[in-house]
């Protein structure tokens, strides 16, 4: 016959879905469980108490006023598809537009689906950060190479994973990789460094030093192109420098706007060779 639920014997008009699982757990104290039930024929995510009282919500009648519907057959909803559509979410929309709620809208689902997933907002931030970091490519290191190479092709493939998520770098700022898959880019430079001489403090401060230096040129490149200056424009420029007073600066001025082009590999490179220079000559940063 199946279960009787008075709350939505009569039609579920009105009622919300937090209504609807209220009713299904008063009348089921069974283990918690995302089920997929369909409701007027359309396909619905909802925190059910367990099969049996999902079957008697198909049988009930009506629509869930607020319930986003997903169109064709019902897809199990899973933690990477949640952490993988929050990510795209950061992406096209800014950090300020993630949401439970609004994850759940580009889901499709209910909020509780994702709930069941992904506990609370914090978790869902360490798993944007576990996501962008296991983006970073860790085939591009040659342990054959010169340590200073290396270096370079790692703090590369760290820049181009951030480039590629700019909008998640201020969550990868504040909360910084905890997890193994997050961690291995991290392990991979500073096992660059130990290799290369480095006793294992120094190597963990020489990581952190790259990598804030990659963030650096990250965040400027974030904020807009950086176009070249026309020579007209360099000119201009060089009229408002003195030239007793600026001598070097109005030298320099020529290579304006390719800072952070060449200027980054000449930085990696600069501070590996200051690290790895103490491991050489064994001295003590």
């Amino acid at each position: 016959m199946g279960l009787e639920l008075p709350c939505i014997a009569s039609g579920s008009d009105g009622l919300s879905p937090l209504s609807i699982a209220t009713c299904i757990f008063s009348a089921h104290n069974e283990r918690a469980a995302i089920q997929a039930v369909r409701i007027d024929g359309e396909e619905l995510e909802l925190l059910t108490a367990s099969k049996k009282t999902a079957q008697a919500v198909r049988r009930s009648r009506g629509s869930a006023p607020g319930l986003k519907r997903r169109e064709g057959p019902v897809t199990p909803l899973t933690r990477e598809q949640i952490v993988r559509t929050a990510l795209k979410l950061v992406d096209r929309d800014g950090l300020k537009a993630l949401s439970m709620r609004r994850l759940g809208v580009e889901l499709g689902v209910d909020p509780m689906a994702v709930y069941y997933h992904i506990p609370n907002k914090q978790a869902l931030l360490d798993a944007i950060v576990e996501a962008v970091m296991a983006g970073i490519d860790l085939s591009v290191d040659h342990p054959a190479d010169p340590p200073v190479e290396r270096v370079l092709r790692a703090a590369h493939a760290y820049r181009d994973a951030m480039l590629a998520h700019v909008n998640a770098l201020p969550i990868v700022l504040a909360h910084g990789p905890a997890t193994p898959a997050a961690l291995r880019p991290v392990e991979l430079l500073i096992g660059i460094l130990r290799e290369a001489g480095l006793p294992p403090d120094e190597a963990l401060a020489g990581m952190n030093t790259i990598a804030a230096a990659v963030r650096g040129v990250v965040g400027m490149m974030a904020s807009g192109p950086a176009q070249r200056p026309s020579p007209e424009q360099l000119e201009e420029m060089a009229r408002g420098f003195p030239p007793g007073e600026f001598p070097y600066l109005r030298e320099a001025m020529t290579y304006i706007g390719d800072s952070l082009g060449r200027g980054f590999d000449f930085g990696i490179r600069a501070l590996a060779r200051g690290l790895l220079a103490g491991a050489r000559n064994g001295l003590a940063c």
